[in-house]
């Protein structure tokens, strides 16, 4: 198994939104959660090579004022096997977003932030219309979340960044105890997106 290697190439890109009910006022122990909303854009396991990567919206660090809550604030891909453009710049993805439901309005928030963009397309799926969106974000700008044991990388956090296999370039990891762990059921699917990616760099 080779030794990971560091994500750095760019730093991750927090941004704030003011969205849902959340009271507008100083965190605290009665009011945990407030406006602004301090996010990260996040891809889940398994969501380079997908053609329908899998994102979703974490808080930037953890919560001082409640260990409970969760660090997902919301999830944006929606389950959708239709074809979808690649994205137009290097290191960015394209991916189907739920934009209804408890998602409406979110779209034009993350336009606004600088963190998704429109791509034109959209897909009638059911009574639904999914938007496809290209993420304005590139690759190690977005938080990753570990193959092993599904930590999700947040801002100030002791180990720092996730690193990555540097074969397959797709499986993140906390540290080499997670990669370890992770190892008997990733060298299979290492061995075939390590190929892939060799292929795209000689292409590029």
């Amino acid at each position: 198994m080779a030794a990971s290697t560091p994500l750095h190439e760019h730093p991750l890109y927090e941004f704030k939104i003011t969205h849902s009910d959340w009271p507008v006022t100083t965190p605290s122990t009665e009011t945990p959660v407030t406006n602004p909303l301090s996010l990260l854009l996040c891809r889940y396991p398994l969501g380079s090579y997908l053609s329908n990567p899998n994102f979703a919206l974490i808080y930037a660090r953890k919560n001082p004022y409640d260990e409970y809550i969760d660090p997902l604030y919301a999830m944006l891909t929606s389950g959708s096997t239709a074809p979808i453009d690649r994205p137009s710049k290097k290191g960015a993805q394209t991916f189907w977003m739920k934009t209804y439901s408890e998602n409406a309005g979110l779209l034009e928030l993350l336009e606004e932030a600088g963190v998704l963009k429109r791509t034109g397309q959209e897909f009638k799926q059911g009574f639904v219309t999914l938007v496809a969106v290209e993420t304005v974000l590139v690759s190690s700008q977005w938080a990753e979340v570990c193959h092993g044991c599904g930590k999700r990388e947040q801002l100030e956090t002791e180990q720092g960044r996730m690193k990555r296999c540097p074969k397959c370039k797709d499986a993140w990891y906390c540290n080499s105890e997670c990669q370890t762990a992770d190892w008997e059921e990733h060298k299979g699917r290492c061995k075939v997106l390590g190929k892939a990616a060799e292929k795209r760099a000689a292409v590029e």
